[in-house]
């Protein structure tokens, strides 16, 4: 057995929840000693989308690889800084012909471990191509390059979606489907079956107080009276949301998958 440990991190939103990620990582990597850190940033920037310094200051921190979602090209510039970014995968199912990355390959001890990326459709306003069709298709890709180890951050609205992938998915030889976007953890993780590991959501590492991330009165009004109040990061204590998953790359099989939560004082 080749046991390969992964630290996978929820939505990390804006300038509190990166700075809340590098609080706790010493902590967490003395308890779960990782090989491999990963996180979705498409909110890392002020809470909207990411750019080439604020990738570069996750990665710094010692995070292998970030993955994207709906809110990838929020900050303008990132279109263009993208291509820039090898440890930066945004969702395969957008357009052909959209930079960045679509695969993240790691390397250990001989085995490869691939980390991809893919946006649902029900409830989003992209355009955007079928996932199931996609993922299956890089599966297929990957494993006739000799790539067995893969992993999913399917950034998705609805459940239902998100468990039809991982089933799916499963059956296709995936190693991990992980569910993120809401920003709301659930407590649902999971095997499908021996080999595949699952959790809806993830959650996210950002303003506890707060609704997804954002400041609380501005939404409420949102609600209340229909006005486009413009969304700003929330302040104040953090919450930060994690999986922690062991891989047997050998026989290409997630053993254990571990729902994370730490909250600032």
């Amino acid at each position: 057995m080749l046991e390969c440990r992964v630290l996978y991190f929820g939505d990390i939103i804006g300038k509190p929840g990166r700075n809340y990620v590098y609080q706790q990582l010493p902590a967490l990597r003395e308890q779960y000693r990782p090989d491999f850190i990963f996180a979705n940033a498409e909110n890392a920037t002020h809470g909207f989308g990411l750019t080439l310094v604020t990738a570069q200051e996750l990665h710094q921190h010692g995070i292998d690889g970030l993955s994207l979602g709906n809110h990838a090209w929020d900050q303008k510039s990132f279109w263009e800084e993208i291509d820039q970014l090898p440890y930066v995968c945004r969702p395969a199912n957008f357009p052909e012909n959209t930079p960045g990355r679509t695969i993240l390959l790691q390397e250990y001890q001989g085995e490869k471990l691939a980390v991809i990326n893919l946006l649902g459709r029900a409830g989003m306003r992209s355009s955007l191509d079928c996932p199931f069709q996609i993922g299956q298709k890089l599966l297929q890709t990957l494993q006739t390059q000799g790539v067995s180890n893969v992993l999913l951050d399917f950034h998705a609205e609805t459940t239902a979606e998100k468990y039809a992938l991982g089933w799916f998915l499963s059956s296709q030889g995936i190693l991990a489907v992980l569910g993120t976007h809401t920003h709301v953890p659930t407590a649902d993780e999971r095997f499908l079956n021996p080999q595949t590991a699952f959790i809806s959501d993830i959650g996210m590492c950002g303003p506890q107080n707060s609704i997804i991330g954002c400041k609380i009165d501005p939404i409420v009004e949102r609600f209340l009276n229909g006005k486009p109040n413009k969304l700003e990061v929330a302040q104040g204590p953090c919450v930060l949301n994690a999986v922690f998953l062991r891989l047997d790359l050998e026989q290409h099989r997630a053993l254990s998958i571990e729902r994370i939560q730490r909250i600032e004082d």
